[in-house]
C-alpha cells in the first residue's frame, strides 16, 4: 500500500484525481505541522495494516528504480544477522550539486564521508537522509517516532543518532541508486558546491543544530563538528549568498532560538 501524506498543500486539487485509489491512499493534513509529523502520520497508517513489516519513505522530488524497495529489503534480511537494524537507504545522486553524496559515519571522533570506491555493496552509517530509507516497523517501535519538535531539518539526523544510541545500526547500499534534489541551485564556492535553501530553512538548520547539541545522547564530536561546519557556512552564506541579508537574519534568529531552547514551527511574529 502506498500512502501519500499531503502536508496541507495548496495544489492537491491538481494531482489527487490522478492517484490510483486501489493501491494508494491520500492522507490530507489541514495544517502543516512539519515533516516529522507528516511522516509519523504515515507510519501510524502503516502500523494499522496487518502484516506490514517495513516502511519506505520518499520525498516528492526523489526518482527511484522499480526494484529499489525489494533490493533494500533483501539487505535488511541480510544485515539483521549483524545486529539490530535501524534503516537502510540508497546511494543517491544529488542533481543540484551534480554528484553522489556520501554516507556519514564518525570514527574516533572524525566524520568519515564514505563514497563508493567501486564494487561496494553496503556500508555502515550514523544516519541517512529520510527519502529512500527503508525502516522496519519493529525499529520504529523500539526507537520511537520522528521528533516533531524539530519541525523540519535534522529530523533524519536526530532519529539516526538516537537509533545508534539505542544500539540500532543504519546502513547505506552503494549498489542501490536513487536520484534526488536538495534545495535550490547549488552555490559554487571555489569548486565546492553547497546546497542552497530558502532563508527560512537557514533558521531551522541553525536552531535545530543547537537544539541537538543540548541532548545527552548526541555524540560530543558530532556537536563540535556541526558547530564548526555551520560556523563556516555562516560566513560563506553571509558573504556570497544572493539572499545574504535574509539568510543572515534567519541564521542569527535560529542561533538565538536554539540557545533559548525554542522548538516547533517558526513564529514569524
Amino acid at each position: 500500500m502506498l500512502f501519500i501524506v499531503d502536508n496541507a498543500s495548496s495544489n492537491a486539487a491538481h494531482w489527487v484525481a490522478q492517484v490510483e485509489k486501489d493501491t494508494c491512499r491520500v492522507i490530507h493534513l489541514t495544517v502543516n505541522m512539519g515533516i516529522a509529523h507528516a511522516l509519523n502520520v504515515g507510519f501510524q497508517a502503516a502500523h494499522a495494516l496487518p502484516q506490514v513489516e517495513f516502511c519506505a519513505i520518499f520525498d516528492q522530488d526523489s526518482d527511484l528504480s522499480a526494484d529499489l524497495i525489494d533490493r533494500l529489503e533483501g539487505y535488511q534480511d541480510q544485515l539483521r544477522k549483524r545486529g539490530p537494524v535501524a534503516q537502510i537507504g540508497p546511494y543517491f545522486y544529488e542533481h543540484n550539486r551534480e554528484q553522489f553524496l556520501p554516507f556519514i559515519e564518525f570514527k574516533r571522533g572524525v566524520p568519515r564521508r564514505k563514497y563508493d570506491a567501486g564494487g561496494g555493496t553496503w556500508t555502515t552509517a550514523d544516519y541517512l537522509i529520510s527519502s529512500g530509507s527503508l525502516i522496519s516497523i519493529d525499529a520504529i517501535r523500539a526507537i520511537g517516532d520522528l521528533d516533531e519538535t524539530l519541525f523540519i531539518d535534522y529530523v533524519d539526523i536526530e532519529w539516526g543518532l538516537r537509533a545508534k544510541a539505542k544500539g540500532y545500526q543504519s546502513y547505506g547500499a552503494y549498489d542501490v541508486r536513487m536520484d534526488h534534489r536538495i534545495g535550490d541551485a547549488a552555490l559554487d564556492v571555489a569548486g565546492v558546491k553547497l546546497a542552497m535553501h530558502k532563508p527560512l530553512r537557514r533558521y531551522y538548520y541553525y536552531r535545530n543544530a543547537l537544539l541537538l547539541c543540548r541532548r545527552p545522547y548526541i555524540p560530543l564530536m558530532w556537536k563540535i563538528n556541526e558547530c564548526v561546519r555551520l560556523g563556516a557556512k555562516f560566513f560563506i552564506f553571509g558573504a556570497l549568498s544572493p539572499r545574504r541579508r535574509a539568510d543572515l537574519s534567519m541564521m542569527i534568529q535560529g542561533i538565538k532560538d536554539g540557545l533559548r531552547g525554542v522548538s516547533g514551527k517558526f513564529d514569524h511574529h
